[in-house]
């Protein structure tokens, strides 16, 4: 069944720009009922121009509360305050230093299998020039079994350029997820400009249930977001983590398992202003993410919105695999 303008709104006011290659997903209009929900995206690679350094990022505390910890002196008599270290904090902290420690892939190919809720995938990616290959063969009704994208995906040369330093990739990533959401409305809205009323419907809706992310909503967002690509280099998941260590109300629990057993550190927020909980699954070696999941309680009608029930959906990483030439599907 098609989507109903209220259920690609909700796609994309929870940032759910479609998969790694939005574009082609929503300007065909192949966003479905079957897929309305709060979805990770993958990051689309939008260049943004002379993201420099803001105001630096200080020590926040990383916390079930989201409160900072208590400064203490650093020794008696000393007015220099430090931050004592919350125990999430040390553990992303350990996952910074493990991720910089880490080899880069020297291949150009990726290929990852994964299950989408309980739908097959198989995803190839081009990491020279972005070119992403979608294979679904139990997509359900309405969906392609395969799906192509030209440069849908970052290169390798483009996320090398990705600021490494915890202050200027938060600034970036509060940019960048901000510059992603309005070229997803521009086009939806594309998509229906000449349909008069469903337009003006659209545009309503748009209006009534935008939430008023902070720059910590989107900081989080992004950087879970980018710890998904496969190709991002050490010295940028190093910074990743760093950035999630300084966003207030992160959890972290270090002795999770994922959907398939698999021992993995869960690193998770709640989004207020979206309403929502994104976590992602770390594997233990800080070299990849093994799962995200999206959790959303259950929601009244209001403002011409429907109302829904509560769901999770998760997406697994079954396999991730690099190789010189490109891979079979299969």
């Amino acid at each position: 069944m098609p989507a109903t303008d209220e259920d690609l709104l909700r796609d994309l006011m929870h940032r759910a720009t479609g998969d790694l290659h939005a574009r082609s997903e929503i300007t065909n209009g192949i966003v479905t009922a079957s897929r309305r929900r709060h979805r990770r995206t993958r990051a689309l690679g939008i260049s943004v121009t002379g993201a420099a350094a803001a105001a630096a990022v200080g020590a926040a505390a990383v916390a079930t509360s989201g409160s900072a910890p208590a400064a203490r002196p650093t020794q008696p008599g000393s007015t220099t305050p430090t931050i004592a270290l919350t125990a999430a904090q040390r553990t992303l902290k350990h996952l910074s230093a493990k991720a910089a420690a880490a080899s880069a892939p020297s291949d150009r190919w990726v290929k990852m299998t994964e299950l989408a809720g309980s739908q097959h995938k198989t995803t190839i990616i081009d990491t020279r020039n972005g070119d992403v290959w979608t294979y679904q063969p139990d997509a359900g009704k309405g969906v392609p079994a395969e799906l192509f994208s030209k440069a849908g995906a970052p290169t390798a040369a483009q996320l090398a350029a990705d600021p490494t330093t915890a202050s200027s990739l938060r600034t970036f990533l509060v940019r960048q997820g901000k510059q992603q959401q309005m070229q997803a409305e521009q086009e939806m809205l594309a998509q229906v400009q000449k349909q008069a009323k469903r337009l003006a419907h659209l545009k309503r809706i748009m209006a009534a249930a935008q939430p008023k992310e902070t720059s910590d909503d989107w900081a989080f967002s992004q950087a879970a977001m980018t710890l998904w690509n496969p190709a991002i280099s050490p010295a940028l998941r190093s910074a990743l983590f760093k950035v999630i260590a300084a966003t207030p109300g992160v959890v972290v629990n270090a002795h999770a398992r994922d959907s398939l057993g698999r021992p993995a550190i869960e690193i998770s927020r709640y989004d207020p202003q979206a309403k929502y909980t994104e976590a992602v699954f770390e594997a233990p070696d800080a070299t990849r993410v093994l799962e995200t999941s999206s959790l959303e309680p259950a929601t009244p009608a209001r403002d011409g919105l429907p109302g829904e029930q509560a769901y999770q959906l998760n997406d697994t990483y079954q396999s991730i695999t690099w190789s010189a030439t490109r891979p079979s599907a299969r």
